[in-house]
């Protein structure tokens, strides 16, 4: 799956933001404020679907340090959380008085995805209606920042499939919409360059789960000769030609961090944040871990404070004429 549009609203950083015909690679330029409001708004999408992206937005904002220091309410989708800090919130939106922030996509389905929906049509006779060979889901979440600025309420707006609007809250949604919205939710990853990637790429690579494991032959196929290794006092590390990889510079080092949130997590679109160091690799090769990427560069396609200008990011799926 991938995103086609993005539109944000209500952030400091970035009151309101449109982006459409966006293709496999999205390149925002920057960096700017405004740049990484751009990421804050495709991270919030991902977390009102999503309990661990929730936790991760709330990192990247700095409202918490550790997924501890906060508690997230689910019904099973993210409802609700709450953390100790009453000043870092009031700077995110752009209105103080609102305390909300919108962000609206469309989101085209892949096969697998459109033929769980062809099977729930079953019983859901307007489901059919909207299904197509490239099916588009197009969602709209709200989060609101109660006014002592220590909760974040979240909820699913609007859920429309071509053209069809179907119900959303927690107590009408089908349980076929409950399965489409963890789903798409599972399919985000935001890279923080803080985490921890070789004790994941180690993690993968003795992983009994087959799936789990599958992510660290992907990390393999696209690095090369890059390795975890376990040293005496418990730590993991990379190694690249059995030299520690932070020998072969930051920009090697960033480059495998980004291989490994890009294929070990099983998703779809990942925010990169920075310049991308794998060019096409990560979404256009035969055997690619991503649909779609994210990045931030001086170059960027899209500029963040006007909306997209001409560019030639192609269509997903399209060819050069």
């Amino acid at each position: 799956m991938y995103l086609s549009s993005l539109t944000i609203r209500g952030l400091s950083d970035l009151p309101s933001f449109a982006a459409e015909g966006l293709g496999r690679m999205v390149v925002i330029d920057g960096p700017s404020p405004a740049a990484a409001a751009v990421g804050d708004g495709l991270n919030l999408l991902f977390a009102a679907l999503n309990e661990d992206a929730l936790s991760a937005l709330l990192r990247r904002w700095g409202l918490i340090r550790t997924g501890e220091d906060a508690e997230i309410a689910a019904d099973p989708l993210p409802t609700q959380a709450t953390w100790s800090d009453r000043f870092v919130a009031s700077t995110i939106v752009s209105d103080a008085v609102n305390r909300r922030i919108q962000v609206t996509a469309d989101i085209r389905l892949d096969p697998l995805l459109n033929a769980d929906l062809r099977t729930a049509a079953a019983g859901e006779p307007r489901l059919g209606l909207g299904l197509g060979s490239d099916a588009s889901v197009r969602i709209e979440v709200s989060a609101f920042f109660a006014q002592s600025w220590d909760v974040l309420s979240l909820s699913v707006q609007s859920v429309v499939i071509g053209g069809e609007r179907f119900p959303c809250a927690s107590k009408e949604r089908s349980t076929w919409m409950t399965r489409l919205l963890k789903e798409l939710g599972r399919r985000f990853i935001n890279h923080d360059q803080s985490e921890h990637h070789a004790n994941e790429v180690f993690s993968a690579m003795v992983s009994p789960v087959a799936e789990r494991h599958h992510g660290f032959l992907r990390f393999t196929n696209l690095v090369g000769d890059v390795r975890p290794a376990s040293l005496p006092d418990g730590s993991t590390i990379l190694l690249a030609g059995d030299r520690p990889l932070n020998r072969h510079g930051p920009a090697q080092t960033r480059a495998m961090h980004a291989a490994a949130s890009a294929t070990l997590h099983n998703a779809d679109i990942m925010w990169l944040g920075e310049s991308d160091p794998w060019n096409e690799a990560l979404t256009e090769s035969d055997d690619a871990p991503l649909e779609q990427l994210w990045s931030v560069a001086p170059d960027g396609s899209i500029s963040a404070d006007s909306g997209p200008k001409d560019r030639g990011v192609l269509a997903f799926g399209a060819t050069e004429e």
